[in-house]
């Protein structure tokens, strides 16, 4: 990612269950030696590592699961993170008894513990990721807002979940409503949950060219597939290093040959990507369901860079059975 001018790495998978519901638990000696040797090398790769936590089951009503809370991440900064994620979301989005008899609403509740988070952590950089993510923002989002510390960066994905386009009346009315530029987390080329028999490897497209003025920056969650991915990410690098000059189509050539190694291997994946591309961002080169087959994204499974075939494979075992 470093090669292709990223400068942000976030670790924060769901699949970390240290992370997430085992959040309480420390890290073993080994755990550790990985985290800290993985940091140390997005360094070396020119990135800046930031450490997520998800306190999935956190108790409100409980200072010491607060305390549990900071401990954790001041482990994550022993470990070499540069800044912290703290996540909210996919999670509940009530209070349990206790809690509500301790604030007011959710916001309330968020505003609580990520001030207490930042004032714990100093100077290390942290950003937080609310219950509700995507909108142009409601109570929820305004309440947080006032009360969170504005050194504290928030999280949007924009007007979706997985957003189709982001434009720039679209960030100025959230961040309006989060009294700050909100730090868009982009779901595009993401393909988990109920997307995950979907392939996303096209160009991002549909992403104002004004949004670096009006966002305290733009992160970009990957697909499952991590060689694939690398396609869609360097079309994303392309737009964040020159909005304005930015031609999706041009990057995309660009990106294929690149990763797939060839211009016949690049127009394997072409081929496939307009038979199994569905992703939200509307890309013009799909063919319909239902459409005769390229022959060409059948060799999508064993194009030369072994790791892409790979995560091809499943795609075009997928299609329709090849004549003859």
């Amino acid at each position: 990612m470093g090669a292709l001018g990223f400068t942000h790495y976030v670790w924060a998978p769901k699949e970390d269950r240290l992370q997430n519901a085992g959040w309480r638990t420390p890290y073993p000696d080994d755990e550790r030696r990985r985290l800290a040797a993985f940091a140390e090398a997005r360094r070396r790769n020119g990135m800046s590592p930031w450490f997520g936590l998800r306190p999935v089951g956190f108790s409100y009503a409980d200072d010491a699961d607060a305390e549990r809370v900071v401990e954790k991440l001041r482990d994550h900064v022993e470990l070499g993170a540069a800044g912290i994620l703290l996540l909210a979301d996919d999670i509940p989005a009530s209070l349990d008894a206790a809690a509500a008899g301790r604030f007011a609403d959710l916001a309330g509740a968020h505003a609580w513990l990520v001030g207490r988070v930042a004032r714990a952590l100093g100077a290390a950089p942290l950003a937080f990721c609310p219950t509700e993510y995507h909108g142009s923002g409601g109570t929820y989002l305004h309440r947080l807002g006032a009360a969170v510390p504005l050194e504290v960066d928030l999280c949007w994905t924009g007007p979706e979940v997985c957003s189709p386009a982001i434009s720039a009346d679209e960030a100025r009315g959230i961040g309006t409503v989060l009294g700050r530029r909100p730090l868009i987390w982009d779901n595009y080329p993401v393909n988990d949950a109920a997307m995950t028999g979907e392939l996303h490897i096209g160009p991002i497209r549909d992403r104002d060219v004004g949004l670096a003025e009006l966002t305290a920056g733009i992160w970009v969650n990957p697909a499952m597939e991590p060689e694939a991915s690398l396609v869609p990410m360097a079309t994303w690098a392309d737009y964040l290093d020159g909005p304005s000059a930015y031609d999706p189509d041009t990057s995309w050539a660009r990106a294929l040959r690149r990763i797939a190694g060839s211009a016949a291997d690049a127009g394997a994946v072409a081929a496939l990507a307009a038979h199994a591309d569905r992703s939200v961002i509307r890309q013009p080169w799909r063919r319909p369901a239902g459409a005769s087959v390229d022959p060409a994204a059948y060799r999508a499974a064993s194009v030369a860079n072994d790791r892409l075939a790979t995560d091809l494979r499943r795609f075009v075992d997928a299609l329709p059975a090849q004549d003859g």
